[in-house]
């Protein structure tokens, strides 16, 4: 049986780099997908439940795009595409949050093969 969903935005399967900022450690790493409010980072190493991060990353043409976020799951079983770690971004602006929900549904409507990076 499936857990219900807890999620309010849908999450979209896209990949681009995100960089991410956690006390003074640094680390390159992809997403699996992304919503307004959240996304699923690729990580063999992922931090702890609750943990506070920084996640600098570009949608596209859209570059520079940063964001507070908190881990609210993590997943360190099964092939290494499926490792990583939840996060839920927090204290987003008005402003940026509308540019990434513009942005994620653009990549929603792109045709299967359409470059997204």
């Amino acid at each position: 049986m499936h857990k219900k969903e807890k999620r309010k935005s849908t999450r979209i399967p896209v990949q681009f780099d995100v960089n991410i900022l956690h006390d003074e450690d640094y680390l390159i790493s992809f997403t699996r997908d992304i919503s307004a409010d959240g996304m699923f980072i690729n990580t063999p190493t992922p931090l702890a439940k609750g943990e506070k991060i920084n996640i600098d990353f570009a949608i596209g043409a859209e570059k520079g795009i940063s964001v507070k976020a908190k881990i609210v799951w993590v997943n360190l079983d099964g092939p290494e595409i499926d490792r990583g770690m939840g996060v839920k971004f927090i204290d987003v602006s008005p402003k940026t949050k509308k540019h990434i929900l513009l942005l994620v549904n653009r990549i929603a409507i792109l045709p299967d093969d359409a470059p997204v990076n």
